[in-house]
């Protein structure tokens, strides 16, 4: 992989354009320290402010440029699935994001949500932390300011949400919009006083996430229900723990996908690096960005660049873009190749999808800034393949793990990113990626080219 930075007049501009001054802090900000297991984005970039008082008008409902080039705006699918993001839980809003105003639907199946979280606590005796117990009665519903919106922006791509600004409101349409989402908080935040002031801890314990996929298993066998679970999240050892929760699941009829990381050449994170798991690397399209009203080189200029009812993605990926690039779609640098080094091979790696400026609602942790963010990492590519797998498992629930596996592999090695890299705008710049053969992993996923792979497969 290389990372070239292509400076120029225009590039100059833009990156001096984004530098805003910091605000004066009279004291340190609290120390923040991760658990095992974190959901952190590579980037966030705030869209817009959400208003939650607008009422009447026309609601239209238009398909973002992250649904089209996975060629999902044709299907309107996933009934009777049912998709377990293992995150961050819900924002408090999440009626009024996820409460279709053209349908007065609701894909959340908040009976069936739960969360695991510990006590933690400053121990005098020790002179340490302390993680207590697990807990399952912690519930999904994201603390106001201590969590992160990060499992709320997960759920927006499966199933759309409503997009309500100063600017706009129309309902965002979603790659499988009729799933059922069950929402599990296995990340939490907690703000602990100790003699040295105030630490603040996010993420989740080997307990928190294997008890929520075990959870989840024991749902799919009591009311016989076929189940994705999406874990957009990730750590940098294996834990037995967890891998033993995830070959219960599997047992369970229950299908596993999860992210690749977001470390670059330093190696995947698990549980996405098991063999065993559907793992999901972070790609781009080159032409994002080229009409945004700040940072954008070609007209026309909008802020809804992101949505392909102004700016269409080509039906052929393989088209020559604006830059001259021979292919419209890219491997984020970020994303996580297999590393030998962790005992990691190319074939580990599965697929490709859309994880960079993915719009959706989201605050960071600790704030109460919630809005519209654009957000990159490959905890955004997750969740388009755990909606393309539910669309798949739609008309072939029989599909095991492996099977799955097996169909979206095959169905991404139809669509090779290019060899000879690719140059890329974005609000830090103008680049130039490299990547080798599959640190992509087979290939760039679909939802049409799963439905051919499928029914061969079947």
């Amino acid at each position: 992989m290389r990372k070239i930075v292509l400076v120029s007049a225009v590039v100059l501009a833009l990156m001096l354009a984004t530098l805003v001054p910091l605000p004066a802090r009279s004291e340190a900000a609290p120390e923040v320290r991760s658990l095992p297991f974190n959901a952190l984005p590579v980037k966030e970039e705030f869209v817009d402010a959400v208003d939650f008082e607008a009422a009447g008008g026309a609601v239209e409902d238009p398909t973002p440029f992250w649904v089209d080039i996975v060629d999902a705006e044709g299907y309107d699918g996933g009934g009777g699935i049912y998709v377990a993001v293992l995150d961050t839980g819900l924002l408090e809003q999440w009626p009024f994001f996820f409460t279709n105003p053209l349908t007065g639907e609701c894909r959340i199946k908040a009976e069936w949500g739960k969360g695991f979280t510990h006590d933690i606590w400053w121990d005098d005796t020790i002179g340490d932390f302390v993680i207590g117990p697990l807990r399952d009665d912690r519930g999904f519903i994201t603390h106001p300011f201590r969590g992160s919106g990060h499992g709320t922006h997960v759920t927006s791509t499966i199933i759309g949400y409503y997009y309500s600004t100063a600017l706009g409101r129309f309902w965002v349409r979603g790659v499988a919009p009729k799933v059922w989402i069950i929402p599990v908080l296995v990340l939490d935040a907690w703000e602990v006083p100790y003699p040295g002031g105030v630490a603040r801890f996010t993420g989740g314990t080997w307990e928190m996430v294997s008890a929520g996929i075990k959870y989840v298993a024991e749902l799919a066998e009591t009311y016989k229900v076929k189940i994705i679970i999406n874990m957009s999240l990730g750590g940098a050892a294996p834990s037995p723990m967890i891998e033993e929760a995830i070959n219960y699941a599997i047992s369970k009829g229950v299908i596993i996908v999860a992210a690749a990381g977001n470390s670059g050449e330093a190696g995947m994170v698990w549980p996405g690096a098991y063999p065993q798991v559907i793992s999901a690397a972070a790609g781009g399209w080159t032409e994002q960005w080229l009409n945004h009203p700040t940072y954008g080189v070609r007209d026309p200029r909008t802020p809804f660049w992101w949505l392909s009812d102004v700016l269409d993605v080509p039906e052929k990926l393989n088209t020559k873009d604006y830059w001259g690039n021979n292919w419209q779609i890219y491997l984020e640098e970020f994303s996580s190749r297999p590393s030998p080094e962790l005992g990691q091979f190319w074939m580990d790696l599965d697929v490709c999808t859309p994880g960079a400026s993915i719009v959706g609602p989201y605050k960071p942790y600790f704030s109460t800034r919630v809005g519209y963010y654009y957000v990159w990492g490959t905890s955004m590519a997750t969740p388009h393949v755990s909606a393309i797998a539910a669309l798949v498992a739609e008309q072939y629930p029989h599909f095991n793990q492996f099977d799955m596996e097996l169909v979206l592999k095959k169905a991404a090695a139809r669509l090779p990113l290019a060899s000879d890299g690719a140059y890329i705008l974005d609000p830090w710049g103008f680049w130039d990626y490299k990547w080798d053969d599959h640190d992509y992993g087979s290939g760039w996923l679909t939802a049409t080219n799963a439905f051919k792979i499928a029914k061969v497969k079947k």
